[in-house]
């Protein structure tokens, strides 16, 4: 007996009847990397297809300007599809374009960042060729875990979802954070109550493997050396723990300090705090840093996190670095002093305290690295005043745009911009652009 077909009302308009099943041609892939198909003129996001496939398809429900589907039977393959790289894809929502061949999927995401600037006003000659990073080289990685009934999940969340999807394989991970999986899971089952749900913030550092646990727990006595034995036998560098919407971190177990070296200089990585994921990643983005920067000097370097384009350009230029997050400046501050290097440090919440045009006046170069909402604010005062050359990282084509759009309007000129494949198979991209005036 067939189903009777769904309705769904959008506010102040007509109920819609929405088809249960379709077979589709996809003919394209959305900014997310899901396939699009078309029903009535209207297009279909089909995740897990790409363009030459015809599907079946089950129609869930309303996407934007469209409908949001789940591929059910794949009825003819597209000539770009190949065989996904992990038994977790589909599942799991960290990776959308295992299943589409190389050459397609790097043309695919350079295309991210050609179409972002296009609708900013910017050519596609300006985009440089894509660098690419390989997979099974990401040294950090944020784990959900979620204990229920007895039983820990501990990976990454579904596609859309909120429902945790239990790692046992990644082909992103450096082996170290991929064999933590099974004895995190299990202490974390012994000592997490039921119901009860955090993150394992996981990084690789030149020491070993750091560990920050954010979770609610009562942590008694015996929890407390359960987790200092776990680091010991494990060999970790540290162990800590913070609570949810409390600052504070407390230290379980600090065995050695997390360095991290950028330009051959250690630098004590504060718990929690942002790192590239990958040294290679790193390195790409440090060297079109470099490159860019020239001879320039002074120059400042703002969102400067502990300094992975800080020290490399003092090698060659005095650097002023400013960073918002207080234990990250702290870090790059005493890094610098201690090893004598030409870097001034300024802790200062740039999203709301950007460096107004008199404090821009001294540099000759800027370089920025915002969060992937960009910095608006920012670029609106080097737009009034900013030095004759400006480096924008991102790891947002959006944003990346529309900050590129505000320093066009002030004089500046794009001269190239360099997308960096730095999350494989995934949405997400980094890019380097270089502006001049």
């Amino acid at each position: 007996m067939s189903r009777k077909p769904r309705f769904v009302r959008p506010r102040g308009k007509p109920a819609v009847t929405l088809p249960r099943n379709l077979e589709i041609d996809i003919t394209e892939l959305g900014g997310r990397g899901d396939g699009i198909g078309s029903h009535d003129g209207q297009p279909v996001f089909v995740p897990c297809t790409v363009p030459g496939d015809r599907v079946l398809a089950r129609v869930d429900g309303r996407k934007s300007d469209g409908l949001a589907a789940t591929c059910l039977h794949l009825l003819t393959a597209g000539p770009g599809r190949v065989a996904p790289a992990c038994g977790h894809f589909g599942d799991c929502g960290g990776c959308a374009l295992q299943h589409l061949d190389r050459e397609r999927y790097a043309a695919w995401k350079r295309d991210q960042l050609v179409i972002a600037l296009r609708r900013a006003g910017f050519a596609e000659d300006l985009v440089a060729p894509m660098i690419s990073i390989a997979p099974g080289t990401r040294r950090r990685a944020t784990f959900a875990f979620l204990r229920r009934r007895g039983e820990l999940t501990l990976g990454f969340h579904a596609r859309g979802s909120h429902q945790l999807v239990d790692v046992i394989q990644c082909p992103l991970l450096a082996a170290p954070l991929l064999g933590l999986l099974p004895p995190l899971r299990a202490l974390l089952r012994d000592i997490i109550e039921d119901g009860r749900e955090g993150d394992a913030i996981v990084t690789l550092t030149e020491n070993g493997l750091d560990v920050l646990v954010e979770a609610e727990a009562r942590l008694d006595l015996f929890d407390r050396e359960r987790l200092a034995a776990f680091a010991e036998r494990l060999d970790l560098a540290r162990l800590s723990w913070r609570r949810p919407g409390l600052g504070q971190i407390e230290p379980l177990a600090h065995r050695r300090q997390a360095l991290i070296r950028f330009a051959g200089i250690s630098v004590d990585l504060p718990p929690g705090t942002f790192l590239q994921p990958s040294p290679e990643g790193e390195q790409a983005l440090a060297s079109l840093v470099f490159d860019s920067v020239g001879a320039a000097s002074p120059i400042a370097d703002l969102f400067a996190g502990c300094g992975s384009f800080t020290f490399p350009m003092a090698q060659k230029a005095f650097v002023h670095a400013v960073e918002g997050e207080a234990a990250a400046a702290r870090a790059l501050k005493s890094a610098a002093e201690h090893n004598g290097a030409r870097i001034s440090v300024e802790c200062r919440d740039l999203a709301h305290r950007p460096l107004l045009a008199d404090e821009l006046k001294r540099f000759h170069a800027v370089v920025f690295d915002p969060p992937r909402v960009g910095a608006s604010a920012q670029t609106e005062q080097l737009a009034v005043a900013g030095p004759p050359l400006v480096v924008a990282v991102s790891c947002n084509p959006a944003t990346l745009a529309r900050d590129a759009r505000t320093l066009a309007k002030g004089g500046y000129r794009l001269i190239r911009a360099t997308p960096v494949d730095q999350f494989p198979w995934s949405a997400h991209l980094e890019a380097v652009a270089l502006f001049e005036r």
